[in-house]
């Protein structure tokens, strides 16, 4: 298999380069229905919400045990939180994490968990949180040992370049068929495309939308989009830019760019343009918004004359190792330039990118990929880089945004919720912090030969039922 970035850390989060990786190394507590995104049980057999959803009670399995031999118990549990809950420990889900006031390990296989209050998105955390071995956490941070519960254990790893697995014949559920799994880091679209068709590959991680469609008709191959439409491409601002800290500017910015144009030079046409960020199957998602944002550079022009904006140099942040976040660059360059904006390319890798990313570090425009569209909209306005509500790679603080997000998290009464949706949704494109562009999708490209290829809610593979014709 191969993507276009392999780092064996960042585990108690969503990231690009672990993408293909996470689900074959580790498991969760719970498994999310990709359709109905319901909990559906993994390492917990069973769970009970009592305390006004305050207090969870988890049945774990008695037959796990991790690669080493180790069985896995309410300890190792215990452990993934406190890790996940660590400074320093990037994850989209730390904020429920932190909520967590006691945790009681009543036996080896029974666990209960206590909250200071209840929140919409609790499952999400037991979705993204892998479980590991309480003995070697330090040794799994250091990226020296990666003693997980999932189907396949690591052989060899070569950081940035290529992993090497083997099947976990002690794995608690079905035992793979595939005897080893290798993912290697192939930066360039073209490359995988060649390895697939010479057979060095047989599964490719986000083709560029070209390359997937020049063997979309090829029998010898199977593309398709992982059903979550986990991939909102957006352009976003950091507001402690001057030129940026202007809402008027971030408006303007909006109306400037040419989403059809990204949609179908770029992608493709494999999703659908979007002005606010959620996937289509979201609760949260209003069609009537979907296109708030138009392309209109004459009213792009005007707004930035009228801000006094007209001419500015603006730095536009991309990952240089993406096809894709090229092709987005190029076009919100050309489009940013016919409305009168001075913008200057600046291409990172991606480590370089994600890090700065995290750390509020890109002192301009920056374009990539968020998530969480399709899980609670809580987890997105409380954990997603771009969006959280209490630190944000746009430095975007708000008070507003603040007592949305929170009521967006804890408010349980359908029409109260609506309501609050209705009005976060009505804040994103007043001020613009964040202008989601495009609602797409992850795409893996296969051969033929394989059956059985599925993927979760979070678009990781799962290769425990694939085999080779």
């Amino acid at each position: 298999m191969q993507s276009s970035d392999i780092q064996l850390n960042g585990w108690f989060g969503q990231t690009q380069p672990n993408l293909g990786i996470q689900r074959l190394l580790f498991n969760s507590l719970i498994q999310m229905d990709v359709a109905t995104g319901e909990p559906q049980p993994s390492l917990a057999e069973s769970w009970e919400l009592t305390d006004a959803d305050t207090v969870i009670s988890f049945v774990l399995r008695d037959d796990v045990s991790f690669h080493d031999g180790t069985p896995m118990t309410s300890a190792d549990v215990i452990a993934s939180i406190e890790t996940l809950r660590t400074e320093g420990i990037p994850s989209q889900v730390k904020s429920v994490a932190n909520l967590v006031t006691e945790m009681d390990p009543v036996s080896d296989t029974e666990l209960t968990i206590t909250l200071e209050y209840a929140v919409t998105n609790l499952f999400d955390l037991f979705e993204m949180m892998p479980i590991i071995d309480d003995a070697t956490v330090d040794q799994l941070l250091l990226g020296e040992n990666f003693n997980g519960t999932g189907p396949f254990l690591v052989d060899d790893y070569t950081p940035g370049q290529r992993v090497d697995m083997v099947r976990f014949d002690d794995y608690w559920g079905d035992v793979a068929y595939l005897d080893s799994v290798t993912v290697t880091a192939v930066r360039d679209s073209q490359a995988m495309l060649t390895a697939l068709r010479s057979g060095q590959a047989q599964v490719a991680v986000d083709l560029a939308p070209l390359d997937a469609t020049a063997i979309r008709d090829d029998p010898a191959f199977e593309v398709f989009n992982a059903p979550a439409a986990d991939a909102g491409y957006y352009v976003a601002s950091n507001v402690n830019v001057p030129l940026l800290s202007s809402k008027e500017v971030r408006q303007a910015i909006a109306t400037a760019i040419d989403r059809e144009r990204i949609l179908d030079q770029v992608l493709g046409g494999n999703g659908i343009v979007s002005s606010i960020p959620w996937t289509p199957s979201s609760a949260a998602f209003d069609e009537s918004l979907q296109n708030f944002y138009s392309y209109d550079v004459d009213a792009a022009t005007a707004a930035l004359e009228e801000a006094g904006a007209a001419g500015e140099p603006v730095k536009v942040f991309y990952d240089a190792n993406s096809g894709i976040m090229t092709g987005i660059a190029q076009v919100v360059i050309f489009d940013l330039e016919q409305a009168g904006l001075q913008p200057q390319a600046e291409p990172l890798q991606t480590a370089d990118f994600l890090t700065r990313l995290r750390n509020g570090e890109l002192d301009g425009l920056f374009i990539n990929v968020h998530g969480f569209g399709q899980l609670s909209p809580a987890t997105l306005v409380t954990g997603a880089f771009p969006f959280n509500a209490n630190g944000n790679a746009s430095q975007f603080d708000n008070q507003t945004y603040k007592d949305l997000a929170n009521a967006v998290r804890v408010e349980t009464d359908e029409a109260a919720a609506a309501e609050n949706i209705a009005a976060l949704n009505e804040f994103f494109l007043d001020e613009q912090f964040v202008s989601d562009l495009i609602s797409s999708y992850h795409t893996y490209a296969i051969s033929s030969s394989i059956n059985g290829f599925e993927t979760t809610i979070l678009d990781y593979p799962i290769l425990d039922r694939v085999y080779l014709d």
